[in-house]
């Protein structure tokens, strides 16, 4: 929790806050071969996302032998994607990447 002092009638916030425990982190196991997985793209809406996405994939596809690519796209690029969205990624594909436009 950020520290705070109220000073008259202000009230002032510490913005570094404090640092939180990061708890157990570990690599996902890398996959030796990525012919016949499921690649799925993500843009985020930005100008320009969708075609540098699709455009990737495309290439990947033809290079790493995708049994499938699959896109999404996020409603908003301020946040995060929809429950729903991140789902069927979770259920359609065996790797994400996500792209950025403007």
């Amino acid at each position: 929790m950020a520290e705070t002092v109220t000073v008259r009638n202000m009230r002032l916030v510490n913005p570094r806050g404090v640092d939180l425990d990061p708890g157990r982190f570990s690599l996902n196991r890398r996959p030796s071969d990525l012919s016949g997985m499921r690649l799925g793209l993500m843009e985020n809406s930005k100008d320009n996302s969708d075609k540098l996405l699709r455009e990737l994939g495309e290439v990947l596809k033809e290079k790493y032998e995708f049994a499938e690519v699959k896109y999404y796209s996020k409603h908003h690029a301020s946040v995060p994607a929809k429950p729903e969205v991140i789902q069927s990624v979770l259920d359609e594909v065996d790797l994400l990447i996500t792209g950025v436009g403007d």
